[in-house]
């Protein structure tokens, strides 16, 4: 079986596709010490990461099914409209996801490179093994002309893995993922993927836009919302032996306009002493206290790409849907 850039097996039509980085150790993907430093913090906070274990993944395409959850059909619109577009910008590429869950509109875009540039490859960056073999299974049962890479990891490994891919690249983050990193991790981010990129490739950014509270606090207060808040806790109890009890927490998400950003904690309803015995790491909660789960940024598009431009992305183009609610944004590096 011949190898191809990065040492892994060449697709064919016995081989369809081959997933990488299965042996990562969790220590590497889930950093107990950086759990415990956020849970010891002010205010208290974990990761997003740990909403996407198996449960999580399926109660977030839940949520997607909600009808005040607007991000997911809105970005899927654009695609659907203006994936040929974005294909015919960028010309021949590898398509390299971050985040790329089970793909369902992942799908759009390779459709439209598929049926522009003929064989196409593509890489797909995520944390969940299971989630990466659903993505494999969705996309090559619409499109037989494509190299699948699953690399298990997390953004930063994954880029690291996709340096050597043949350029030009068009690297995408959809679902408004890059909304839920603070600046710290969003700097990271860009940091590596400057790295992991040559200049003219590109990067395409899908990212919820601020708009009226009442909308915002409409997509993260439904029952799909509140079962995936508290699917975190239930993480933390498999994953470090915690013993949160789900049923003395409260969702809570709200808009927090000075910050242009919703926020979803959980609320402790009484008093508590929480222990992750693999940790060898205990707290207390008080009634009342709150342990935020997740950012999800609301931006104005100028600010945003200028943000980007500070580490060398320009934006060449921009869609929004009819209301203006959400933008799928095409960078390139210069």
């Amino acid at each position: 079986m011949m190898q191809n850039e990065l040492g892994t097996a060449e697709v064919t039509a016995e081989y369809k596709y081959n997933i990488i980085g299965a042996d990562v150790p969790d220590e590497t993907l889930f950093k107990g010490d950086l759990l415990v430093a956020s849970l010891s913090g002010s205010p208290r906070h974990v990761n997003s990461i740990y909403y996407y274990d198996d449960t999580g993944s399926l109660l977030f395409e839940r949520l997607c099914g909600e009808k005040t959850y607007y991000l997911f059909r809105t970005e899927r619109w654009i695609l659907t409209e203006l994936a040929k577009t974005i294909a015919g910008i960028t010309g021949p590429v590898s398509l390299v996801e971050l985040g790329s869950g089970n793909a369902e509109k992942t799908t759009l875009l390779i459709d439209a490179y598929v049926g522009t540039h003929g064989l196409t490859s593509y890489a797909a960056v995520d944390i969940n093994r299971s989630i990466l073999e659903r993505a494999a299974e969705n996309i090559l049962s619409v499109s037989s002309e494509l190299n699948f890479l699953g690399i298990v990891g997390t953004y930063q490994t994954g880029l690291a893995e996709i340096k050597s891919l043949i350029s030009p690249k068009l690297l995408f983050c959809l679902g408004s993922t890059i909304g839920n990193m603070h600046d710290d991790e969003l700097d990271s981010l860009l940091l590596s993927a400057r790295s992991a990129l040559s200049p003219g490739d590109y990067f395409l950014v899908g990212i919820d836009l601020d708009k009226e509270t009442e909308i915002l606090e409409a997509a993260y207060n439904n029952q799909s919302a509140i079962l995936t808040n508290l699917c975190v806790l239930q993480h933390l109890n498999w994953r470090f032996g915690g013993d949160f009890d789900l049923f003395q927490f409260r969702h809570v998400a709200f808009h927090n306009k000075s910050l242009h950003r919703m926020e979803s904690h959980l609320e402790a309803m009484r008093d508590q002493l929480i222990n992750l015995d693999k940790l060898e790491f205990s707290f207390q909660l008080k009634k009342g206290e709150m342990i935020r789960t997740e950012i999800m940024r609301k931006v104005e598009i100028n600010t945003f790409s200028e943000m980007f431009g500070r580490y060398r992305f320009k934006q060449l183009k921009y869609w929004t849907d009819l209301d203006r609610r959400y933008a799928v944004i095409l960078f390139q590096l210069s």
